[in-house]
């Protein structure tokens, strides 16, 4: 029975936590080592995907491939940005803008959360973790993991917000 409750709750997890939650006033970096407010994602009042990431994932890496391959047909039916999230520590974020750069990945705002600041005031556990936040920052979806096919449900959420 315990083991049951368990899985219970770790399936209602995602869906918790994205219960009226909104982006926290949290410092990351970006790719040319300038600090920058989280929360300045949302200035230009589009949806935004929150995509936590780090650059030894597989999974993380498959997902911000699809998501690539999808982006010009996606920004052709949506107005969204995509923001990817590193949470690499000190010894190997150095190896995000080359990895960034060498897959091709233009298109998408990539910051750095070297000290795990923004990663804990979002309660990110397992990565990829990916957030949909509305134009306002409120959190409207959450999922964990990746599989293939998980970025077409991702852009249905996003088709609802538009």
């Amino acid at each position: 029975m315990k083991k049951i409750v368990i899985a219970i709750i770790a399936l209602c997890l995602p869906f918790l936590a994205s219960a009226q939650k909104s982006l926290p006033n949290v410092n990351v970096t970006d790719l040319e080592g300038n600090e920058v407010n989280i929360r300045s994602i949302l200035e230009d009042g589009v949806p935004v995907v929150l995509s936590f990431w780090y650059t030894t994932c597989k999974p993380c890496l498959q997902e911000l491939g699809a998501v690539n391959d999808a982006w010009s047909d996606w920004q052709e039916e949506a107005s969204f940005k995509f923001v990817a999230v590193s949470t690499d520590d000190s010894r190997s974020s150095s190896k995000v803008a080359p990895m960034v750069k060498g897959r091709g990945w233009s298109e998408f705002t990539f910051l750095l959360d070297v000290n795990g600041d923004l990663k804990r005031a979002m309660n990110v556990q397992t990565q990829p973790t990916v957030f949909l936040l509305d134009k306002d920052g409120k959190i409207v979806y959450t999922h964990i993991g990746y599989t293939p096919g998980n970025e077409e449900e991702l852009f249905e959420q996003i088709l609802k917000l538009q």
